[in-house]
């Protein structure tokens, strides 16, 4: 009686007249679906009367990414007059007429609380769907509900970054870059981030350094600045998301790296100051861009109220504001050298390609030595660096004999390419020496 009444209530709220009796219509159609509108309707099937369930998420017309999937549907329980536990049975297919199921599940226990709901399998993206669920009582099937439609997106695919610089096995020195190539990908992205992950060991049990980074052009990197041990092994991998769509992609393959600290007073020194190293580092080179006419390199003191100011070197007629300069690798062995004289004002693109710094920056056996005619590989490590005043032919210039000022920046560590990259480091300026000569 108690079924009954609870039955009647339902019925009196929607106003739907159906009798908890068997004077009701002995064999209603148990395919029909509910009325527009998604109201309640009822049937009465071997005596027992059962209302549909009413559909509650997805809303009509829910529009879903792809992520979000496996979908959970959720419906409010029917109502039934007879005795035995109600299950539901679920459809979701591609058509209103229900011929394309993409998924169907009989049997749904009814949940608790007035609802019941079903977490259903991954359907397939860029689609819109019809859904419909009706009550079970025994043996007695109700009457489906009205169907309703929702969409899944289109699925965002990441593909797994490829590593660049350091090669497998190769050396990385100080502040060196960790660079991979952007990944393929499909679908609507949004912006995508980069995880860099270095470890001392293959299973990545702890970090010596992670860092998550926007997507930059072609490659994307970091630099690698955390404190390693030298000379010790360390593996790098990478992995690509993009947290707008909820999508992580594959991670790299793993690669390793020797860690060798560089240091420019472990270099050689060639046709510069010889005490180059010793100069206060009072200047930080900002951004590095490759094309194959130049190589354009900024730094924090080039321009402004702060810029390293104005010298005018023995037998100029002109003044000389900094070097632009290389440390390369030969022979095992790290060598430097202001090359590039630049003035205020003068542009960027004055460098050189840099398919021909070979021929362009060393082509003198005598003052070059060790780097005469040196032409850095696709992919070779480099550290690039400026230097207050004229380092070129500078062997005779000490900070003891400094025309005016002798200062130099960081040396920026990246792989050469005689193609297009761009770099960018930090533009936190490094302290600036109070003394001025």
């Amino acid at each position: 009686m108690k079924k009954c009444l609870s039955f009647w209530s339902a019925c009196a709220l929607l106003v739907v007249t159906t009798a908890c009796t068997k004077s009701s219509p002995a064999r209603p159609s148990e395919t029909g679906a509910a009325p527009a509108g998604e109201a309640v309707t009822s049937a009465t099937v071997n005596g027992i009367t059962l209302t549909t369930p009413t559909l509650v998420t997805p809303t009509a017309g829910q529009r879903l990414r792809f992520a979000e999937q496996p979908l959970t549907l959720t419906i409010k329980n029917a109502v039934s007059s007879g005795g035995s536990a109600l299950t539901y049975t679920i459809q979701v297919a591609g058509d209103a007429n229900f011929t394309q199921i993409a998924y169907a599940k009989d049997g749904v226990a009814e949940g608790t609380g007035g609802q019941t709901s079903l977490k259903i399998d991954k359907l397939a993206g860029n689609k819109d769907y019809f859904w419909r669920a009706r009550a079970n009582s025994g043996g007695a099937a109700g009457p489906y509900t009205a169907a309703r439609t929702f969409n899944v997106g289109p699925e965002v695919v990441l593909q797994a970054p490829t590593l660049v610089t350091p090669g497998n096995g190769a050396n990385l020195s100080s502040n060196g870059l960790l660079v991979v190539n952007n990944v393929d990908r499909t679908g609507p992205v949004g912006p995508i981030s980069y995880r860099f992950d270095v470890s001392d060991s293959t299973s990545f049990g702890s970090l010596a350094f992670t860092r998550t980074v926007s997507e930059g052009g072609g490659q994307t990197s970091v630099t690698m600045d955390a404190k390693l041990t030298s000379q010790a092994t360390y593996y790098w991998r990478v992995t690509s998301s993009d947290p707008s769509n909820q999508v992580t992609g594959p991670t790299s393959s793993t690669q390793s790296f020797r860690y060798v600290p560089f240091s420019m007073s472990d270099a050689g020194i060639v046709n510069s100051p010889p005490d180059l190293a010793s100069w206060p580092e009072t200047a930080k080179i900002t951004s590095i861009n490759f094309t194959p006419g130049a190589f354009e390199v900024e730094f924090d003191r080039r321009d402004g109220p702060n810029r390293w100011p104005d010298v005018v070197p023995a037998g100029w007629d002109g003044a000389l504001q900094y070097t632009l300069g290389m440390c390369a690798q030969t022979n095992g062995s790290w060598f430097c050298s202001g090359v590039v004289q630049f003035w205020y004002g003068r542009s960027l693109h004055d460098s050189a390609p840099p398919s021909a710094v070979g021929y362009e920056w060393f082509y003198d056996p005598v003052r070059w030595g060790p780097l005469f005619l040196h032409q850095p590989n696709e992919g070779d490590l480099v550290g690039i660096f400026v230097g207050s005043g004229n380092l070129r032919d500078g062997q005779n210039i000490t900070r003891g004999s400094c025309p005016r000022i002798c200062e130099r920046s960081n040396v920026a560590l990246v792989p050469w390419t005689n193609g297009f990259a761009s770099y960018a480091f930090s533009s936190a300026v490094r302290a600036i020496a109070t003394a001025r000569r």
